[in-house]
């Protein structure tokens, strides 16, 4: 196992550490689901690197697809906690990083980040898989959008099923923010993508 490879390693124990501690609960949020997928995917990763090491056998690319997908929604989470969420709280815009939020919205996004950027072995992707990559997003898009609108009456959402208040300003707010972060999501998974690409030309 070469140093790039140790440092992978380790970044993936910590990512899986932090889920642990963190992350078993409050499973409405995308932000629980996301950072208990890149815990899934680094514990997958991990058991896969070590039996590489031992076997030279390679890690399946699902594993890789999943570090890929779970790197898109925690920049994701990352984003809209600092540019949107952060301003909105009545609590404060650094409320969103005290205690376990600091694991949440910074601490798991920016080494998970780190570590697939800089030390995973990429998946060899295609340009579909920027598509495949939103799944989850997509998906939770889908049921936030559905809860929100199932609980509409009398012009409004209680904010309790409108967790990121999006539909307080009314239903045409909320779809414009459904289709921003879906923009926002291929962005983050194109520009992930391009630099898978550009370390299989290493």
């Amino acid at each position: 196992m070469d140093k790039k490879q140790k440092i992978g390693l380790t970044l993936n124990i910590s990512i899986l550490l932090m889920t642990i501690d963190h992350g078993i609960r409050l499973l409405k949020f995308f932000t629980l689901q996301s950072n208990i997928l890149a815990g899934i995917s680094a514990m997958l990763y991990i058991i896969f690197i070590l039996r590489e090491q031992k076997s030279n056998k390679k890690m399946p690319f699902i594993v890789k697809m999943l570090r890929y997908i779970s790197a898109i929604d925690l920049v994701l989470t990352f984003l809209v906690v600092a540019l949107f969420l952060g301003f909105i709280v009545e609590e404060g815009y650094f409320s969103l990083y005290l205690n376990a939020n600091f694991f949440f919205h910074f601490a798991m996004p920016v080494v998970n980040l780190i570590s697939f950027v800089f030390f995973e072995d990429k998946p060899n992707l295609t340009i579909k898989h920027t598509f495949i990559g939103l799944i989850h997003l997509l998906l939770y898009a889908i049921f936030y959008m559905t809860v929100v609108l199932t609980h509409f009456k009398d012009g409004m959402v209680p904010l309790e099923y409108d967790w990121y208040a999006f539909a307080q300003k009314g239903l045409e707010i909320a779809f414009v923010c459904f289709f921003v972060v879906l923009l926002l999501g291929y962005a983050i998974a194109y520009v992930l993508y391009k630099v898978a690409k550009k370390g299989d030309k290493k």
